[in-house]
């Protein structure tokens, strides 16, 4: 049997104390080249289809739209509607009073019925007066004397026929009716008001169908025809989009501001957009296919144009790029990037050429 012994026992403690230092040391180194580590949020750079589009102002115009007004001056009679409510065309909206008019009529016809009498019986004298005239029984001076009665009462009965006319319209224009299907305005006068001629009464729109009239640069009337899809936005409803199709181009621009107006029809089946409105239109003029793009977050402006920073071997490498389109959210790169590069998406404001990045760790909120 062999007995060995160590003469220094501190060996095995010191032996320990070096291999703990030394766990602490890879620890510690670990540690660093963590905290070297740029935490950052990576992607790649992707394809995809982009719609060329081109964008504009403009205002919500009612397709139909017209101010009530009475042709005839009178008092207000009686109101047939109510503020705001759907009225059918050809509906009574507004009635004057017209005793007048009906006393003028019943005037006019008592006064047609005795020329009309009156032309019967000038009538039977003009004729019984030819055959005599023919039978050389009476001078043609008798026979022209009864023509001219004949030709006198004709005439008056045409003119009271006329002037009956006359009075059956103005009647007619004491009852003010819809000229079309539509929403009614305000009401501004009331039962009682005298009225004269042309005094605004209300307002009937028709809104289930509208117009967005907006205007363009000039730059872009090379991209605008006629049937276009026309996108739709205002500020009430920020989520929804309308859409509309272009029918009027103006055939002239604008000297003062240099631009095109251009008009939209669009459909308004719930009545939820109301005319006189602020919208902001977005034309499609195109579709670009199979186009690079990235992230808009990641592009980092410079004093020349933009930048990405790309990722090799993980370390980040600024890469100047060209842009084309610009979505909401995305950005087209017509130079300077392929397709499947990792690129900074964010957190690039503390990076520099060169650094060292990782991605970052997510937590659960």
């Amino acid at each position: 049997m062999i007995d060995i012994t160590f003469e220094h026992k501190p060996f095995s403690v010191g032996f320990f104390s070096c291999l703990l230092c030394l766990i602490f040391v890879v620890s510690t180194s670990s540690a660093m080249a963590q905290k070297d580590c740029i935490p950052v949020d990576l992607t790649q750079v992707d394809t995809t289809d982009l719609e060329e589009t081109i964008e504009g102002i403009g205002t919500l115009e009612a397709k139909q739209r017209v101010t009530l007004k009475p042709e005839v001056s009178g008092t207000i009679e009686e109101v047939h509607f109510e503020e705001g409510s759907p009225v059918d065309k050809g509906q009574l909206l507004v009635s004057l009073e017209d005793d007048m008019y009906q006393a003028q009529y019943r005037a006019k016809e008592a006064a047609l019925a005795q020329a009309q009498a009156e032309l019967t019986n000038q009538r039977r004298v003009f004729e019984r007066r030819q055959r005599l005239f023919a039978q050389n029984q009476i001078s043609e001076e008798v026979k022209d004397e009864a023509e001219t009665k004949f030709e006198t009462a004709k005439a008056t009965v045409n003119r009271l026929e006329a002037e009956q006319d006359q009075i059956r319209e103005t009647l007619e224009d004491t009852r003010i009716r819809a000229p079309f299907p539509g929403r009614m305005g305000e009401l501004l006068v009331d039962p009682g008001n005298w009225v004269d001629i042309g005094t605004s009464l209300s307002t009937v729109t028709q809104s289930r169908e509208l117009r967005i009239a907006f205007t363009l640069p000039e730059k872009f009337i090379g991209q605008i025809q006629t049937g276009q899809l026309a996108r739709v936005r205002v500020p009430a409803y920020p989520e929804r989009h309308f859409q509309g199709q272009v029918y009027f181009i103006s055939p002239q621009i604008e000297a003062s501001s240099r631009t095109l107006l251009v008009k939209a029809n669009m459909d308004n089946p719930e009545e939820v957009l109301k005319p006189g409105g602020f919208a902001s239109v977005q034309l499609q003029v195109g579709i670009r296919e199979n186009v690079l793009v990235i992230p808009e977050e990641a592009l980092v402006p410079t004093r020349t144009g933009y930048m990405v920073f790309a990722v090799q071997d993980g370390r980040a490498h600024g890469r100047e790029v060209d842009i084309g389109l610009r979505k909401p959210g995305k950005a087209e790169i017509t130079g300077g990037l392929q397709e499947g590069q990792d690129i900074i998406r964010s957190g690039h404001i503390n990076v520099q050429e060169g650094a060292q990045v990782c991605p970052a760790q997510k937590t659960n909120d």
